[in-house]
């Protein structure tokens, strides 16, 4: 890894930057963790907060009637543009469309691009790289970073070309699964609530099961004292109330604002895009933080057509070679001849710490020199975007509470062009909590130390569950029971996962899996999921040969998941970097730092490929290629 400024004089800088890191990463320890946020999916009081303000009734199939023998081929769990990639690459290995079910609590297709319609909602990665199947559907992204209304448009367009519209049983969740071993089938408990109508279940049968549950999908409130108690208007930023402040998703003038008072809670990717916005409406914009958002600047422009076609579109796997490109930059042994990208992404090369590297430690005395020169190599950015921070707010003082004191790689970056200068505004005030968050909630007023503030309207940014705790059962809130009874929470609390390549566990037959655990992980989310898919696509299609039209339960065999449990284990160290790190939903608020010894190798066995996303792909497609399934049984 190489660093660009004089190690003389970053020697010095480095400890004093550590030392503040330290100072304002014991800010926002906290001892009761994540449980310090309320997952409302969990919480009885809180569901009004999950209400669908999107969901059109007249357009919900009845469960029913999509399944009139009670069966299906496949069924896909969640609608998200992961559900819609994992459909497509099944489709091109045979499945056909009208064998397809696909199940979701929304009332539609694209995942978190439907539920967030919020003012400002826009992608962080490059349209280019983040829409999938561009060179299937020919289609060209409006803009260089895409909004969500075009993002939701374009998953209802995947579903169109591909035959699935029809085929998805909206505001509906699978419950539980139970494998069948004699029948070589899975079993699942549907549950449908369409508005107005009381619920109905339904038992169908499937012969294999996918789980795309996405990264970011279940939000989450923060447990401020006297939350439920305001008389205004109060929403989590995923179910904007457009009927409180005016406008709508594809017109973000909130005209309802003005004259209000207005509190937003959080400082995250999500916040940033809310707040110019609110700023532009609102008498009064009060922003509550905890901690600041690491800012990068964003240049944002139109697609010219021709542009495209010639310099990003111009040959065959243009996409893969460009995602390439975008991974190369944080892999510091295939540093790439061109960025091709050329964005706020590819200038943090401190990502290293969240996408894992092959010249990473080997050994636990190792990582705290790989962690020091990880921080050496991102210091230079940090240092740019502190400044930037000087540069863009007027109020010296102001700048000081914005500027992000930790490490690129322990929150998601923010890129944002008018985030920081929002800030010169007279009506827009900061209420920096110094880490700690609200002390409480009254029926008009927020209130954090000994100052009160009158409000009309709180918006809560405070995002979603952690991403990568938990089980893929957890993630669908549901009950996973495979092989002998046994249930995915329990199996994967036992020993980890037990997988071949992330796809398949062992315990699980003809249950698909998503990833990230024992998998890739890459800043662009999907592309990891697509890889997945990929993988998947491919042994679903092989086992179908195999099998020559008979009924099959393909899995790991037992030595195979065992072996790639622990080649996940031994090359986990890279990933140890977000130990120490600020908490956030990276290190399930400061939790990973507190695993008890006798657990620490069933996280190393559950984690992220540590080697690196093309790494993974490279590994995966070899196997492919040896073309012999070798550690996959296909049991007839």
């Amino acid at each position: 890894m190489t660093s660009y400024q004089d190690e003389g004089l970053l020697a010095v800088d480095a400890l004093q930057v550590e030392q503040r890191y330290g100072e304002e990463r014991a800010k926002r320890l906290r001892p009761e963790g994540d449980s310090q946020f309320i997952d409302i999916s969990h919480s009885p009081e809180h569901q009004s907060f999950l209400d669908d303000p999107w969901v059109d009734p007249k357009t919900i199939k009845d469960v029913k009637s999509l399944f009139p023998d009670g069966r299906c081929k496949m069924l896909i769990l969640g609608a998200g543009m992961g559900g819609l990639v994992y459909a497509v690459r099944m489709i091109q290995a045979g499945v056909k469309p009208e064998d397809i079910r696909v199940v979701d609590l929304a009332g539609g297709f694209g995942g978190t691009w439907y539920w967030n319609r919020y003012p400002g909602l826009s992608c962080d990665i490059e349209s280019y790289s983040y829409f999938p199947l561009l060179e299937e559907t020919g289609y060209v992204p409006k803009h260089r970073y895409s909004y969500g209304e075009e993002i939701r448009g374009y998953a209802n367009l995947i579903a169109e070309k591909w035959g699935i519209s029809e085929n998805a049983a909206f505001q509906t969740k699978a419950t539980k699964l139970v494998w069948y071993a004699d029948s070589k089938e899975w079993t699942a408990k549907l549950e449908q609530k369409r508005n107005g109508e009381q619920p109905q279940e339904l038992d169908v049968r499937a012969e294999y099961v996918v789980t795309v549950n996405g990264a970011l999908n279940w939000a989450k409130l923060p447990g401020i004292p006297g939350l439920l108690d305001f008389k205004g208007d109060i929403f989590h930023a995923a179910r904007w109330n457009y009927s409180a402040t005016g406008g709508s998703p594809a017109d973000p003038s909130l005209t309802k604002l003005e004259g209000k008072r207005v509190a937003i809670i959080g400082t995250g990717c999500t916040a940033v895009q809310i707040i110019p916005h609110l700023a532009q409406w609102a008498k009064q914009l009060y922003v509550v933080q905890r901690t600041p958002a690491s800012v990068d600047n964003r240049e944002q422009k139109e697609t010219d057509e021709e542009w495209f076609h010639k310099e990003i579109a111009a040959s065959p796997g243009w996409q893969r070679e460009r995602m390439r490109n975008f991974h190369q930059h944080f892999t510091p042994e295939k540093q790439p001849e061109k960025n091709l990208i050329d964005d706020a992404w590819t200038h943090a090369q401190g990502l290293i710490g969240l996408t894992g590297t092959t010249h990473g430690p080997k050994t636990p005395d190792e990582l705290p020199a790989y962690i020091k020169k990880l921080r050496e190599l991102d210091l230079p950015r940090q240092n740019r975007i502190r400044k930037r921070v000087e540069e863009e707010v007027h109020d010296p003082e102001l700048a000081k509470r914005l500027q992000a004191w930790y490490p690129s790689w322990c929150k998601r970056p923010v890129i944002h062009a008018d985030y920081l200068t929002t800030f010169n505004r007279e009506n827009v005030t900061l209420i920096d909590t110094e880490g700690k968050g609200l002390d409480s909630i009254t029926s008009d007023s927020i209130v954090s130390g000994d100052k009160s503030y009158p409000v009309d309207i709180i918006i809560c940014a405070t995002g979603f569950r952690a991403p990568f705790t938990g089980t893929p059962a957890e993630k669908a809130n549901a009950a996973f029971i495979g092989r002998d009874g046994i249930s995915m929470s329990e199996a994967w609390g036992q020993k980890g996962p037990l997988t071949q390549h992330a796809v398949l566990d062992q315990n699980f037959p003809n249950l698909f899996l998503s990833g990230p655990w024992q998998g890739c992980n890459s800043p662009n989310y999907l592309f990891g999921v697509d890889t997945h898919a990929k993988h998947a696509a491919y042994i679903y299609a092989e086992s179908q040969r195999r099998a020559a039209g008979k009924k099959f339960a393909v899995s790991p065999t037992p030595e195979a998941a065992e072996n790639w449990s622990m080649q996940v284990a031994m090359h986990s160290l890279p990933m140890g970097a977000i130990i120490g790190c600020t908490p956030s939903y990276f290190n399930v608020e400061g939790g990973l730092d507190q695993v008890p010894p006798e657990m620490q190798m069933i996280m190393a066995r559950s984690g992220l490929w540590g080697s690196g996303i093309e790494d993974f792909i490279d590994i995966v497609e070899a196997w492919r290629k040896e073309g012999s399934m070798q550690g996959i049984q296909v049991e007839v």
